[in-house]
């Protein structure tokens, strides 16, 4: 078959494969012509394998106007196609060729041989023979020799494909970094970024899914071609799939041939966006464009070079969401260093004065004063729980508040700075229109009627964004300040809301923000200590009056009880007198005739001596320190021997005794004389209470006096009662409405019983009688002087 010199053919293959001035498609072509007529063959063609060796996508004929032509010969099919997929020789008829296959003549044979022989195979090269020609085993082998060649040359077509590729790849990334890191605002970043990544991917359609990270919507943003919006739908289903497998392993997925259609892209990769070691979401590309508008499937190096792209984006996030978030720290570090100063000059201006007006000035002005005021007007409403409203008292905006308050330094020190404000000023401002309006108004403390009312009812802040919205609303309020959005905040004072401050920003409409909200309360808060320690104040000077006045009752006491102990020693000294006296008057009358001048005198001297000497024991007793001595007692002795000595009084009187006594009161300890005067100084005022007759009831039972044992008598009479202007002195000294009295028959028994540790209770029912209530402990702690 061979019409060739051997040696003449391989080195013209060599030296074509090896020439520079050829490109790499003229110098495939060239060697075809040669393999062609050195065989006399009909034709000649080279094919050549895609990247994933799937298909021979590529065809050089020895003839033809182009010199390299599409083609798509799956591995496998035609002869071309099962030549790749044995790789080795194969001889085949015309007729089992594949339609993409180059087969011209008229002859029927085909010599098909792999590029390079081998078992890694870049291509195929393809002769179609004349009938009368069969080549013979040399024939082949040249043509191996010839395919050796051919694979070298197209491997190394390869490898300079490939570090193209990779040097674009570079250039992608380098490109894609400097448009990412350009200043842009942060809330369109991604969207940015995504028309970034879907123009240099030249992929259909860019689906980029953020599964929420910072400041970032979670969420997907798309890019897709014109052309390929009808299939929107189905790549957005498919991207839900892929991303869930791409985020569950944190790894890249590449799916081929997804769908088999020739109009959707037959190809998908879906990235994760990580940094370090937190994947944030995902990036997924579908279909790569090839330059005719045609598609080819993704491979390795794109997966490599998207996973690149991703890890570049999520650093760029990454640094977004830091910028942002210190953009944002700093801010709000910025604004509590405002806050922090303005409380602090608040701080230091409320604690530099008690006056209740200043206070709540300061404290108004505060939020509405300086470059950039929190609220734009500022209403100070009182609370008037007994006429149920709320009634206005104070009102001031930015204009009636400019250059109300100054800043006074001392020492030029700013922490000892201190804000203040006249009473010119502040008589100024109380006196303007604005404050005026705020004074006629009135608010009907009732949460049913507005939403103020609850803001009082409740202790709690009410923010009312849109009053057209709500239904519990002071309309009249709303319509004479133009209310659009106002802030409610009560006035504390100890738990206790006496005050409400309305604020609003009825120029610019300016949104109340939370922050806003924040300050107000911390404001207020500082104001209601302020009050609450101005009221203190003002309670400590009341006390601190009262005690100089208890003070004096002190020292006018310690005088009366000089004066006291003087009276119990002149009563001391005047008793021997008065018992001389008392003797010798008993004795004139008991001398004198009956109903004689004489015997009248001595009767009348003695009566007098006599009241006058109960007087000066009474005295005495009540004067000198007693000592109780406590010795084991029975309650109802100590009565039967107290009524025995008044039996006559109550007989003569016509009064019923009835005495009732519980079983269960036994034996206990006091002084059986001191007691035994307690009662009958009780039961004679309850015989002296029923001059005309009555019922004395007693009653003896046990009873608790401050967690211990004890006992209790009842004393009930039927006298008609203490008259009530009388009832507040029965137990005070000398106090008497008896025309023989003394008046410290009470005071002393009042004495005995707490010298037991007792209590006299009394219980007044006005035209009934009057109950007195003894109280004694089973066993007093200690005897007490």
């Amino acid at each position: 078959m061979a019409i060739f010199s051997r040696t003449r053919l391989l080195s013209s293959v060599v030296r074509i494969a090896g020439s520079e001035s050829l490109s790499f498609n003229s110098r495939l072509k060239s060697i075809a012509k040669i393999v062609n007529e050195s065989f006399d063959a009909e034709s000649t063609t080279i094919y050549i394998l895609d990247e994933e060796r799937r298909y021979l996508s590529e065809k050089i004929p020895h003839e033809s106007a182009d010199e390299v032509r599409a083609c798509c010969i799956p591995v496998g099919e035609g002869g071309a196609g099962s030549c790749a997929a044995r790789k080795a020789v194969l001889h085949t008829a015309k007729k089992d060729l594949h339609a993409d296959e180059t087969a011209e003549g008229s002859g029927r044979n085909m010599l098909c041989l792999p590029i390079p022989p081998g078992k890694k195979i870049c291509g195929v090269v393809s002769l179609a023979l004349r009938d009368d020609v069969y080549p013979d085993a040399e024939d082949v082998e040249v043509l191996q020799d010839v395919s050796a060649v051919l694979g070298s040359l197209i491997q190394g077509r390869n490898i300079t494909e490939r570090s193209n590729k990779r040097v674009q790849n570079l250039m992608i990334l380098n490109e894609l970094g400097k448009i990412i890191n350009k200043p842009i605002p942060f809330k369109i970043l991604p969207s940015y970024i995504l028309k970034a990544c879907h123009r240099v991917a030249n992929s259909c359609c860019t689906v980029m899914r953020i599964v929420g990270y910072g400041d970032f919507s979670p969420g997907i943003r798309k890019r897709c071609r014109r052309k390929f919006h009808a299939d929107l739908a189905s790549f957005l289903e498919l991207e839900s799939q892929y991303s869930a497998k791409t985020l569950s392993t944190g790894m890249p997925f590449l799916a081929t041939d997804i769908i088999a259609g020739e109009e959707f892209p037959p190809s998908c990769i879906s990235v994760p966006l990580r940094y370090e070691s937190r994947v944030t979401g995902t990036l997924t590309f579908f279909g790569k464009l090839t330059e005719d508008g045609g598609f080819r499937n993704f491979d390795e190096e794109d997966r490599e070079l998207f996973e690149s792209m991703a890890a570049t984006i999520a650093a760029a996030l990454e640094v977004a969401v830091n910028n942002r978030q210190a953009e944002l720290l700093a801010a709000e570090n910025a604004r509590k260093i405002r806050e922090l100063s303005l409380l602090y000059k608040i701080s230091n201006a409320m604690h530099s004065t008690i006056r209740l007006n200043d206070l709540i000035c300061l404290a108004l002005d505060a939020v509405v004063s300086g470059d950039a005021p929190i609220f734009e007007r500022a209403m100070l409403f009182l609370v008037n729980e007994r006429a149920g409203v709320i009634q206005g008292m104070l009102g001031v905006n930015a204009e009636t508040s400019r250059g109300v308050i100054r800043t006074a330094e001392e020492g030029g020190n700013m922490m000892s700075a201190r804000w203040e404000i006249s009473g010119e000023d502040l008589e100024k401002q109380q006196n303007s229109e604005f404050s005026h309006r705020v004074k006629e108004s009135r608010l009907p403390l009732d949460k049913n009627l507005n939403l103020s009312s609850t803001a009082v009812i409740e202790k709690k802040l009410i923010h009312v964004i849109d009053v057209t919205r709500e239904k519990r609303i002071d309309q009249e309020l709303v319509d004479r300040f133009g209310i659009t959005e106002f802030a409610a905040v009560p006035l504390m004072v100890k738990d206790e809301a006496v005050g409400l401050v309305i604020v609003d920003n009825h120029l610019t409409k300016k949104n109340i923000t939370r922050d806003d909200l924040r300050f107000l309360q911390l404001l207020l808060n500082q104001a209601g200590i302020a009050i609450e320690n101005s009221m203190l104040y003002s309670r400590i000077e009341d006390a601190n009056r009262d005690f100089r006045e208890v003070q004096q009752r002190l020292i006018q006491g310690e005088k009366l009880a000089a004066i006291g102990e003087m009276a119990a020693s002149i009563a001391h000294e005047l008793k021997g007198p008065l018992v001389s006296i008392g003797g010798f008057a008993r004795r004139l009358e008991q001398r004198a005739a009956p109903d004689s001048t004489e015997w009248k005198y001595a009767y009348t001297i003695a009566r007098e001596v006599d009241r006058l000497e109960k007087m000066l024991t009474d005295t005495l007793f009540f004067s000198k320190k007693a000592t109780i001595t406590c010795s084991p007692c029975n309650i109802n002795a100590i009565i039967s021997e107290s009524m025995a000595i008044l039996a006559g009084s109550f007989e003569e009187r016509n009064i019923k005794v009835k005495l009732r006594s519980h079983p269960g009161v036994g034996t206990f300890y006091g002084d059986f004389l001191q007691l035994k005067q307690v009662f009958i100084n009780l039961f004679a005022n309850a015989s002296e209470a029923m001059k005309n007759g009555g019922t004395l009831y007693v009653t003896v039972a046990p009873a608790r006096l401050d967690g211990a044992d004890a006992l209790y008598v009842k004393i009930l009479d039927t006298g008609g009662g203490i008259p009530l202007e009388i009832l507040n002195n029965i137990f005070n000294p000398f106090f008497t409405t008896k025309e023989s009295g003394t008046g410290l028959g009470l005071p002393i028994s009042h004495r005995i019983v707490a010298n037991h540790g007792g209590k006299i209770l009394v219980y007044n029912r006005i035209g009934v009688g009057a109950q007195f209530k003894v109280i004694l402990p089973i066993h007093p702690k200690t005897p007490r002087a």
